[in-house]
């Protein structure tokens, strides 16, 4: 896939619910990224398309499986996209759930300048939207969010209805590392350059997944000056007290040097009071795109909270 193919597919996309024709292109998209999984969930109805939120237009993608006793949102983090989370689609996939994502503003096949954002409201009106136009099935959902996925979910929190019944964080942002330089940089920069030059760091253990994301074609490679004037705003808004949602499952990787984690984890809990926390020892800030074994940790956390199983345990009668 190139940039330039995936420019004219996003063009070329119809909105959620019209029918997305089966164009090579497209097919081509699916396959790249991994999101094909009708050979492995045959019985799953896939459906993907735009919705529209403000003046952005979401790249949507839905499964939903017969039988399902629980519905997923997934919340992809910053830089990231959907085609990045096939993992944790076929997470819940796997544990017999409909599965929704999409691509923030800015962000994969989702329209809006590469990574830039001006508000966090943004984010948070994206969800609404995305739920509000993508009709899941009356069943209980809950939610995962990745990075600046959980940012979102957490601005979600203090402007709209709190729709879910447990919802996980996976590293989740609330300050970067390194904050104070950062801040000062951009007070120092922030007149002179738009963007700075991003720098891919070795986030994750999964070696072959730290070489796709350096090629991978829809990843932007400068920060907006704009995003992080934005995250400045986000932060000095945030309450310090319990937003009366209940609590969250946040999962953290020990090695995590993109966000202050410590810090963050004290602020989180004032949030979402009683919330439970799990320390990943030895994994790094990309805990959707960890290798497997990290993953199959943390796996069996979110099975627990979310009381989900996986299906073939299911029909063998093999229930923990």
């Amino acid at each position: 896939m190139t940039p330039e193919t995936l420019k004219a597919l996003r063009g070329s996309l119809p909105p959620f619910g019209a029918g997305l024709n089966s164009t090579s292109e497209f097919a081509d998209y699916l396959r790249f990224y991994g999101l094909d999984f009708s050979a492995k969930y045959p019985t799953a109805e896939y459906q993907a398309g735009t919705v529209q939120s403000g003046h952005y237009s979401l790249m949507v993608h839905r499964w939903l499986q017969p039988d399902a006793q629980q519905n997923l949102l997934l919340v992809h983090g910053y830089f990231d996209h959907t085609g990045l989370y096939n993992r944790l689609i076929e997470y819940g996939l796997s544990r017999g759930c409909n599965v929704l994502i999409f691509d923030l503003p800015g962000h994969g096949l989702s329209s809006g300048e590469p990574a830039v954002i001006d508000d966090f409201s943004h984010y948070s009106r994206a969800i609404e939207d995305v739920l509000n136009q993508a009709v899941l099935p009356q069943l209980p959902l809950s939610a995962i969010g990745q990075s600046t996925g959980c940012a979102a979910l957490i601005q979600f929190a203090r402007g709209h209805h709190w729709s879910f019944a447990n919802t996980v964080f996976l590293a989740p942002l609330v300050r970067p590392a390194a904050w104070r330089r950062v801040r000062a940089g951009h007070f120092l920069t922030k007149r002179f350059t738009e963007d700075v030059q991003r720098t891919f760091n070795e986030n994750s253990s999964d070696k072959d997944f730290l070489a796709f994301i350096q090629a991978d074609p829809l990843q932007a490679h400068r920060i907006p000056q704009r995003w992080i004037a934005a995250l400045k705003c986000w932060l000095a808004s945030l309450p310090k007290d319990d937003l009366g949602v209940g609590p969250v499952l946040v999962v953290q990787g020990e090695e995590d040097g993109t966000v202050a984690w410590r810090y963050n984890l004290k602020v989180l809990s004032k949030m979402f009071a009683h919330s439970r926390v799990e320390l990943i020892t030895g994994a790094g800030h990309q805990l959707a795109n960890e290798s497997a074994d990290l993953r199959e940790k943390y796996y069996l956390l979110i099975d627990d909270y979310l009381g989900l199983c996986p299906v073939q345990m299911v029909e063998s009668g093999q229930l923990p």
